[in-house]
């Protein structure tokens, strides 16, 4: 998976690009909304008017630097997540500022209900390579004006539509692709993972997934741009090596408005320590969290599942929340056999668009 570069860590060929560590900030749990399934308002004493002060805010713009000279992994991201992280895109300039000084460079990205493009000062932003649109419940008429705001007024390289499946945006996922694929943007989708064990949920979201497959395949023979990374559930159904390419537990820091830090995106209550502490890296060494499928206490049957280096026997805090252990199969194992297939054969006809084997 990895090669060394001046000592520090890297893709293999053709994946050189791909961050390999991830800082995750949530720098505020402030919002213009309140949706169901964000992980931030789903935790235990969620509160909107949260906000990292400003000691330990100027803690982080030292913290990061440490961070990344001990991390010995060539290509790092920083990612702006919330709340809605437009509220404060003073914020978002003082760590890509910090960054720039006191390291050779990240990539910059912002997870944003775009709320706010119309408003913000977009020179606050003059670093951020990527921006994450989520369509929450807006019209597709109004995700695209906003979308077109960022392209015109933005540094980015590319868009991302993200769409969480509630009820809403499952009934009309397949014409968000449509917009999305015809206008060139990615496409994020992620299941409502607290309706992730009802079977009449995963039952529709199966149907969905198959539908949404059909369409790509579609897309994909007709020459269209279609991406398959992350595009569901985390999954990188390109990734064709056993060792695995999630950095959680092991090269992710997520930073919570308090200071504290944990190795887990979606877990807000699980606290490794603080950006405070002594040897930072190893605060982020976390077993339980690890998803990689070279763990010894995973199921026999998942190290050997054609799918297992996509599906790394699925995300471990879904198995901590629903099954109370990180050691058995994944909570959609049943859906990820079905699509992961299909994921990768929409990947083979970007290779080779008719069909037809070379």
């Amino acid at each position: 998976m990895y090669a060394l570069d001046d000592e520090r860590m890297k893709g293999h060929e053709g994946w050189e690009k791909f961050p390999l560590f991830w800082f995750i900030l949530f720098l505020s749990y402030r919002c213009t909304r309140t949706c169901e399934y964000c992980y931030a308002f789903n935790q235990v004493g969620y509160d909107n008017s949260v906000e990292m002060d400003d000691r330990t805010f100027e803690r982080l713009l030292e913290w990061i630097p440490e961070v990344w000279r001990v991390n010995r992994t060539r290509v790092n991201i920083v990612v702006f997540l919330g709340g809605e992280p437009l509220l404060r895109t003073d914020r978002i300039k003082n760590v890509m500022d910090a960054v720039y000084r006191n390291t050779d460079g990240m990539q910059g990205m912002v997870c944003t209900n775009a709320d706010l493009v119309d408003s913000v000062n977009w020179d606050d932003l003059e670093d951020i390579q990527w921006i994450s649109t989520n369509i929450t419940d807006i019209p597709i008429k109004e995700l695209a004006r906003r979308m077109k705001v960022i392209g015109e007024r933005s540094n980015v390289i590319n868009q991302t539509i993200i769409a969480t499946l509630d009820e809403f945006n499952l009934e009309r996922v397949l014409d968000i692709t449509r917009f999305g694929i015809e206008s060139g943007y990615r496409l994020r989708y992620y299941r409502n993972m607290y309706w992730g064990m009802d079977p009449r949920y995963r039952k529709a979201l199966l149907e969905r997934y198959h539908e949404l497959c059909d369409m790509l395949e579609d897309y994909a023979i007709r020459g269209y741009d279609v991406h398959t990374t992350f595009l569901l559930d985390f999954l990188i159904p390109a990734w064709d090596l056993e060792s695995s390419p999630y950095p959680c537990g092991k090269r992710m820091a997520t930073v919570f408005p308090d200071g504290t830090i944990g190795p887990c995106i979606r877990n807000h209550t699980f606290k490794s320590g603080t950006i405070y502490d002594p040897n930072p890296l190893a605060k982020l060494q976390v077993y339980d969290f690890h998803y990689d499928i070279r763990r010894p206490d995973l199921p026999d049957e998942c190290k050997v599942c054609e799918s297992r280096t996509a599906c790394h026997a699925g995300c471990p805090n879904d198995k901590r929340m629903f099954l109370d252990s990180t050691i058995g199969r994944s909570v959609l194992c049943d859906v990820h056999r079905e699509i992961i297939p299909r994921l990768r054969h929409i990947e083979s006809l970007k290779r080779n668009p008719s069909g037809t084997e070379r």
